[in-house]
């Protein structure tokens, strides 16, 4: 039989009555312990979050970051369930129940202030300040917090069903409402002003808490940039004042326009330096060369003291004129005194240089000669030289001195330089940091300030007071109970059908056993009478008696009997009632049939077509070759006057069988019944049988399959069925347009 939707309707109907039966008895289960169930109230408040399209004052960022949408309701959904939160909503509303002096309507009712008073003890009462449930509310939390034993913290933490975590927590349902911004809160319970009341407890403490996460963590950050904007701005003084000290300490008002000053004068002054080194060099080269034509009572003249003095004293007033002219003093009134004293130097010098002249004059006239036009002349030319190489000479002094001036300034102000580069770069890095942080420090502050706009949850529907019950599932959890107990059932018996291991099909039997199925015969219920079992036992017989009377026909030796042999593995296989009906079948049709078998049983046939031959089971049936051994009262005088011989053995497991002569069958039946299980004894058995006969390989009939079975042999079977059930049939085998005719 297919496993179609034919099989599986079948095979459920066949369990019909526990199919119904175990629905009724799981529906009236559920029914009877329901009849006592609570009813139940629902609240529900509704809340405005703002988080997708709220407003902002960052007006830079007006995008909707979806994803960060998202999470920021996760985050809020999580927060409303949160242990601390759930925790203190469970502590609020007990503190609530306990500061009443008796019941109220609105907040508890007359029974369950009864059961609450009677379930909490003395000492929880002797805490509790009556009217006020703040005191109340905190002496709670104390004694909660004093040890993990006393009532309060059980009543918390195990499953109270109005104040335990556990409980408050499964109650609560949340949904945000499509995309938008509101956020659905409900809350049930079996007491409506219990519901209302922990549903506004509940949007309390999480709108509280919630604002208090955002703002603390804004406040966090803004303190942070703030005390770090606050050592920036020590650090940058710090650094501006050891500049400003730099600065007085070493007198630098600004030292790259000073530095750049010294630099063009230093400049200027090493080309006047190396001018007046030049013209001094010069005029001694020429006194040398003018004393060189002198002669020697000249040079000696000359060389006299009072004109050495002279020109001692002109050094010395050009040395002062020059360290006046040359110097770098910049007070206007110094500037002035200098003046002055040049003046008077240069009158001095002109003094000084007319004396010089008169002696060189009276050295003239005392040496006047035949060559006085030429010492005249040297002697001009020598005063005149000798004048400019002392105001050299006073000037390059000056110079040198004022040179090494120049370097000491320069040794003075080279590492200043560095110092200074290192105070600037401090001051810069300083001062870099101190903006940073300052805009980091804004930006902090917009975020506080966007935090606490965005933060700002608000309730805009109050939970309400629920006045009736929600609608009661008992009816359907009767319902479900009942299919429940019908798919139990179903599955149960799908289930044991696949798993069972009964050979039950022909194609189940060709699959165990390894051999081909000749023919099958139904177990016969002559009680159902909604089937004809007359019809299908005959039909049945003919199918097996078909299959021997082809075997006939494929003999080749026309004269001699067609011998079939019956054999089984185990006992009780129905070889009798198969050869009763087959023998019988064969007389019917006019042929001459001998029945060889072990078994004393009448089959009940009078007919003259019909003999038998019973034997005795021994081991002597190894021995037996020829069909004639088997009559040991020669009632027969030969098997050729037969035309078929139906030998029937016993078991083969339990009984010896007769080897020889089954290497001379011409077919052999392995006969079997469908509900049974085929064993290893069994395949072991047939396995040496078939070793032990050389004769051809058997072939099964199936002997006890379910009369459904036989549909693969018969067709549709005959049977008494209403037009429903007919049409029904059609429908779960898929055949909508079946015709009983052509037309």
């Amino acid at each position: 039989m297919k496993f179609n939707l034919l099989f599986f309707v079948r095979l459920l109907l066949r369990h019909a009555g526990l199919l119904v039966i175990m629905p009724i008895i799981l529906a009236s289960l559920v029914f009877f312990l329901t009849r006592n169930e609570p009813k139940v109230y629902n609240s529900k408040a509704r809340v405005y979050t703002g988080i997708a399209s709220g407003s902002s004052i960052e007006l830079e960022n007006t995008k909707v970051d979806f994803r960060a949408a998202n999470t920021a309701y996760d985050n809020l959904l999580n927060l409303i369930k949160a242990r601390t939160n759930i925790e203190m909503v469970g502590l609020q509303l007990f503190a609530q129940h306990m500061a009443l002096d008796s019941a109220n309507p609105k907040i508890i009712s007359q029974a369950k202030m009864e059961s609450l008073q009677e379930s909490v003890p003395e000492v929880i009462k002797q805490v509790v300040v009556k009217g006020d449930v703040e005191k109340t509310l905190e002496n709670f939390k104390a004694l909660k917090n004093s040890n993990h034993s006393n009532f309060i913290y059980k009543l918390i933490n195990l499953d109270h069903p109005d104040y335990s975590i556990e409980k408050i927590t499964g109650k609560i349902g949340l949904r945000r409402i499509s995309n938008s911004d509101f956020v659905d809160i409900e809350y049930e319970s079996d007491d409506a002003a219990i519901c209302q009341n922990t549903l506004v407890i509940l949007c309390e403490v999480f709108v509280k808490l919630n604002a208090d996460i955002k703002v603390n963590q804004s406040d966090a950050v803004v303190k942070y940039f703030q005390n770090q904007l606050d050592n920036s701005t020590n650090d940058l003084k710090i650094a501006e004042d050891d500049l400003l000290n730099f600065n007085r300490t070493h007198n630098v008002i600004n030292y790259y326009e000073q530095t750049k000053h010294i630099a063009a004068e230093k400049e200027e002054f090493e080309i006047k330096y190396f001018e007046v080194y030049r013209k001094f060099h010069a005029a001694r080269a020429i006194i040398l060369n003018l004393e060189t034509k002198l002669e020697t009572h000249e040079k000696k003249r000359i060389a006299s003291e009072s004109i050495m003095d002279l020109r001692k004293k002109l050094s010395a007033l050009n040395f002062e004129i020059s360290m006046e002219t040359l110097g770098i003093e910049n007070d206007s009134i110094k500037v002035l005194e200098s003046t002055k004293k040049v003046a008077d130097r240069i009158v001095q010098v002109e003094e000084v240089e007319r004396e010089l002249a008169q002696e060189v004059e009276q050295l003239y006239q005392t040496d006047f000669d035949s060559k006085s036009i030429a010492s005249t002349s040297i002697l001009s030319d020598w005063l005149r030289y000798t004048t400019d190489y002392e105001g050299y000479g006073a000037q390059l002094k000056v110079m040198e001195q004022k040179r090494k001036e120049f370097d000491a300034l320069y040794q003075r102000f080279s590492p200043l330089g560095a110092t200074m580069k290192r105070l600037e770069r401090k001051i810069d890095i300083a001062e870099r940091e101190y903006l940073s942080l300052l805009h980091s420090l804004g930006l902090a502050k917009l975020r506080q300030q966007n935090v606490e706009l965005k933060s700002n949850i608000k309730l805009t529907e109050v939970p309400f007071y629920p006045i009736s019950p929600k609608p009661s599932k008992r009816m359907m959890l009767v319902a479900v109970a009942g299919i429940v107990g019908f798919l139990l059932v179903a599955i149960t018996v799908l289930v044991l059908e696949f798993l069972d291991g009964n050979i039950k099909t022909a194609a189940r039997a060709e699959d165990k056993i390894g051999l081909k199925v000749s023919s099958i015969f139904p177990v016969i219920n002559l009680k159902d009478k909604k089937i004809d079992y007359e019809f299908i036992q005959n039909k049945a017989v003919t199918a097996i008696s078909r299959n021997v009377l082809l075997n006939q026909f494929k003999k080749t030796e026309g004269n001699q009997p067609v011998v079939n042999m019956l054999f089984s593995t185990q006992d009780d296989e129905g070889k009798t009632f198969i050869c009763q009906n087959l023998i019988a079948k064969l007389c019917e049709l006019g042929y001459k049939t001998l029945h060889i078998t072990y078994d004393e049983f009448d089959l009940g046939i009078d007919s003259a077509q019909y003999h038998k031959i019973n034997y005795e089971v021994s081991d002597q049936l190894y021995k037996i070759g020829r069909i004639e051994e088997f009559d040991g009262n020669a009632n027969i005088y030969s098997s050729q006057e037969f035309d078929f011989v139906i030998l029937e053995i016993p078991s083969i497991i339990r009984n010896p069988f007769p080897v020889k002569l089954a290497a001379t069958m011409d077919y052999t039946f392995l006969v079997t019944r469908a509900n049974r299980a085929w064993g290893e004894a069994d395949e072991n058995a047939l396995t040496l049988f078939n070793q032990a006969t050389t004769g051809p390989e058997p072939t099964i009939i199936l002997n006890g399959v379910k009369v459904l079975e036989m549909e693969t042999v018969l067709g549709e079977l005959p049977k008494k069925r209403s037009l429903i059930r007919r049409a029904v049939k059609q429908i779960v085998q898929f055949r909508f347009f079946n015709k009983k005719s052509i037309a």
